[in-house]
């Protein structure tokens, strides 16, 4: 019963994240989270352990893919309300300023205690994401080619 519980939770949340709902995602946060996308120097990559940090992370995803899409093909839950890890494999379909269709397949790895993310890890297909960067960069989106925002 937990597990479909946090199944249906994650759920809801990706779909607040489809909708551009970003307050419901970081919400979930426990305050000492820990937040790391794969790869290195693009502009979403690194790692975080401060709020703030993921905060402006949120931010620069809602402005650098603003009509980012993610489609759950599965789930997989263990462990207690204590010690939960999820993993949630997905594809997801956004465009580029000039309307060209991008899609990626990923895994989210999350880590739960007492319903508040503890940490988040995302792995998807690097040298495709950069490619979308490469293109917003030509389209004049200079934040695509920003540093990652990370904790030091």
């Amino acid at each position: 019963m937990y597990h479909a519980i946090v199944k249906r939770n994650l759920l809801r949340s990706f779909d607040a994240l489809n909708r551009g709902e970003y307050e419901v995602i970081t919400g979930q946060f426990h305050p000492r989270a820990t937040h790391w996308f794969s790869g290195e120097g693009h502009p979403l990559s690194g790692l975080r352990r401060e709020r703030p940090d993921i905060l402006a992370w949120y931010d620069r995803l809602a402005r650098l893919m603003p009509d980012l899409h993610f489609d759950i093909a599965h789930t997989a839950i263990s462990g207690w309300p204590w010690d939960t890890v999820a993993m949630l494999s997905w594809r997801d379909a956004l465009h580029d300023r000039a309307g060209q269709a991008y899609a990626n397949r990923g895994v989210h790895v999350i880590r739960i205690r007492w319903g508040k993310v503890v940490d988040l890890q995302v792995y998807c297909d690097i040298a495709y994401l950069q490619g979308y960067f490469d293109a917003l960069v030509a389209q004049g989106v200079e934040e695509a080619q920003a540093p990652p925002i990370v904790t030091e």
